[in-house]
C-alpha cells in the first residue's frame, strides 16, 4: 500500500528577536505579524493539517527584561477534509532576521550565534519536561541546536464530523533569562536578531501497515519517514 505524506511548510508567526537596551539590561523581542501556510499535498487528497500558535500576539512589539517571559505555542491540527488520522513531526529552525547582513538573511545560526541566542533565550519545549514529553526530540539533536526536530507521539485523529484533535503545543513560551547583561543583549544585536521558524510534515496513519512504518509516530520516525525534516 502507497504510504500518503504531505509537508506542512509554514513559516509560523516569526519571533524576531533583536538586542537593544533600554533603561538598563534589556533585549527586543517584536514580530511583522507573518504567518505563511503553504500547505503542499504528496499523496492522499484530503488529507490536510494547519499549524497555528493561538496564544501569540505579532501585533505587539514587546521590550522584555531578563526573566520575562512570551507566549508562543506552535501546535498542530487534523483538518482532513475526510476521515483520516494522521502522524506528525515539526521542526525548529533558528535563522537570521531581515535586520541581518544581507547575505545571512532566512539562513540559519552559525553555531557560535546559536551558543548567543541559548545563553539569552530560553524555550520550554515540551519534549525536555519528564512529566510531558507529547513530543520526543529526534535521536542525537538538542536543544541548543540551530535545527531541532520532534515527532508527536500520539497519532491525531480526525473523527469526522467533529473537530479533529490538535496536539499539545511543542513549546509555550521564549523567556529572557535572568542572568542577561547587556554585553549579552550588545553581542545578539549585533548579529541582527534570530527568528524562530517552524515547519513540518505529516503522514496518514494506517494501522496494520508496520511494513511501511504507518502503525505508530515512533514506527514511522524509526523508519526514517520523518528524515526529510533534517535535510
Amino acid at each position: 500500500m502507497r504510504k500518503n505524506i504531505k509537508a506542512i511548510g509554514l513559516l509560523l508567526a516569526l519571533a524576531c528577536i533583536s538586542g537593544a537596551l533600554y533603561q538598563g539590561t534589556g533585549a527586543y523581542l517584536t514580530d511583522e505579524r507573518k504567518v505563511v501556510n503553504h500547505l503542499d499535498f504528496a499523496g492522499a487528497k484530503g488529507m490536510q493539517a494547519v499549524l497555528t500558535e493561538p496564544a501569540w500576539e505579532p501585533e505587539k512589539g514587546l521590550l522584555v527584561i531578563p526573566g520575562i517571559k512570551l507566549l508562543k505555542d506552535p501546535q498542530v491540527t487534523n483538518t482532513s477534509s475526510i476521515d483520516m488520522d494522521e502522524l506528525v513531526a515539526l521542526k525548529v529552525e533558528f535563522v537570521y532576521t531581515r535586520d541581518s547582513d544581507e547575505r545571512k538573511k532566512g539562513e540559519q545560526l552559525t553555531k557560535e550565534d546559536m551558543k548567543l541566542v541559548s545563553q539569552v533565550f530560553e524555550i520550554d519545549y515540551n519534549s525536555d519536561d519528564p512529566k510531558k514529553a507529547d513530543w520526543v526530540r529526534f535521536k542525537g539533536e538538542s536543544r541548543e541546536d540551530v535545527r531541532q526536530c520532534f515527532y508527536y507521539k500520539k497519532v491525531l485523529e480526525r473523527q469526522l464530523p467533529e473537530k479533529g484533535e490538535t496536539t499539545v503545543p511543542l513549546f509555550t513560551q521564549v523567556q529572557v533569562r535572568k542572568e542577561v547583561n547587556n554585553l549579552m543583549a550588545e553581542k545578539i544585536r549585533q548579529i541582527g536578531g534570530v527568528e524562530i521558524r517552524v515547519s513540518g510534515r505529516v503522514l496518514q496513519q494506517m494501522e496494520g501497515e508496520r511494513y511501511f512504518g504507518l502503525n505508530s509516530p515512533e514506527e514511522a520516525y524509526q523508519a526514517g519517514l520523518f528524515q526529510e525534516l533534517e535535510l
